[in-house]
């Protein structure tokens, strides 16, 4: 159980306290992986392809493009846009 008391604080020492509790929890906080999949609305998928919003709904119309589509939303997976350009690369051919 922990325990409980009661201070008095001054405004100047409420505020050393909240600061160095709030560094505090930034340096230990588990910063996230750097390949961490995350979901995006059609304008942050958009603006990661390089595509217009209007030619992404065209590539969701033809099912050309990961996506999934929840309650009406458009969402797409970064980690699987990403992959889905690497798909279609082809190497530049070299004269």
């Amino acid at each position: 159980m922990n325990a409980s008391f009661i201070t008095t604080l001054s405004t100047d020492e409420l505020k050393e306290l909240m600061e160095s509790a709030v560094k505090k929890a930034v340096h230990t906080a588990p910063s996230a992986p750097v390949d961490d999949d995350m979901l995006l609305d059609t304008k942050e998928a958009a603006s990661l392809i390089k595509y217009e919003v209007t030619s992404l709904y065209g590539l969701v119309k033809r099912k050309k493009i990961p996506f999934c589509k929840v309650e009406g939303k458009l969402l797409f997976s970064r980690k699987q846009l990403l992959d889905w350009i690497s798909a279609s690369s082809r190497p530049a051919i070299q004269k």
